[in-house]
């Protein structure tokens, strides 16, 4: 299994991850022509893509869904409480839908397994996703406004996470927000501090996975250094032998170019 972060951000989010002849696309949210350049530019060929699997309605997470699928033909699987909630040109004609998925049913795409759990977030029915294939586990978990016991039961014994870390408190507060999108964010149903992700690494994280991926940074209430540094800090508190080399294992993702693959 390989994967890379073709995006992460408000201005969209992308994940591309490959089994075998399985390539899916999790979530859309760049323009259908960036998501292509952008695959193109990894060495994936946009015309094969499998599938592409849907967390949430959100603008950031759709918004090449609907081309993309027209594109390549491939499948959109999301639920049907998302489904309903996406506000698609035309009502989304020309989309190829795919099964309907729901939370705690697991189903399968090619060679990978996808097993789905519900997060707390603002969207209609938010999902995360654990992916396995032949042995090898991902954990993908963004757009959640705490970290429950579910995301951490599911989240154990991944060989990679990707997990969000999008505001720093007190960057939100001051930042050129309006309040009532300040308190959104920081709502139990918004997104992810530093903070709370720097505990949930303090407290749950088992240190199994080869690689640790932040992912969903703010452009305006965050910088990539201090969500790179509260993440850092919390992994050497549970000593030097929990997560060894961490500052080479402890990546970044961000809005405007792909990650390096990770070879799983």
């Amino acid at each position: 299994m390989r994967l890379t972060v073709l995006g992460s951000g408000s201005s969209g989010n992308a994940l591309y991850i490959e089994s075998g002849a399985t390539g899916v696309l999790v979530d859309a949210g760049l323009s259908a022509k960036e998501t292509a350049r952008r695959m193109t530019e990894c060495g994936i060929d946009p015309a094969r893509l499998s599938a592409v699997v849907i967390t949430h309605e959100h603008s950031d997470h759709i918004k090449g869904a609907h081309v993309i699928s027209k594109a390549t033909a491939a499948p959109v699987f999301a639920s049907a409480a998302t489904r309903s909630e996406c506000r698609f040109p035309r009502g989304g004609n020309g989309i190829r839908w795919g099964d309907e998925i729901s939370s705690s049913e697991p189903f399968q795409i090619g060679s990978l397994d996808f097993y789905p759990f519900t997060i707390p977030h603002d969207g209609a029915d938010t999902f995360a996703f654990t992916v396995s294939s032949q042995g090898v586990k991902v954990g993908m978990v963004t757009d959640l406004g705490y970290i429950t016991q579910l995301v951490s039961e599911r989240l154990r014994r991944s060989d990679l996470i990707l997990i969000e870390s999008n505001h720093d408190l007190d960057m939100l507060k001051v930042g050129p927000y309006p309040w009532s999108v300040k308190q959104r964010i920081a709502s139990r149903l918004g997104h992810l501090s530093n903070d709370e992700t720097a505990r949930w690494i303090r407290e749950d994280f088992d240190g199994y996975a080869v690689y640790l991926v932040l992912a969903h940074i703010s452009r305006r209430c965050n910088h990539p250094e201090l969500a790179r540094l509260s993440a850092l800090g919390a992994l050497e508190s549970r000593g030097s032998g929990f997560f060894p080399g961490a500052s080479g294992r402890l990546k970044l993702a961000y809005p405007d170019r792909p990650t390096e693959w990770f070879n799983l």
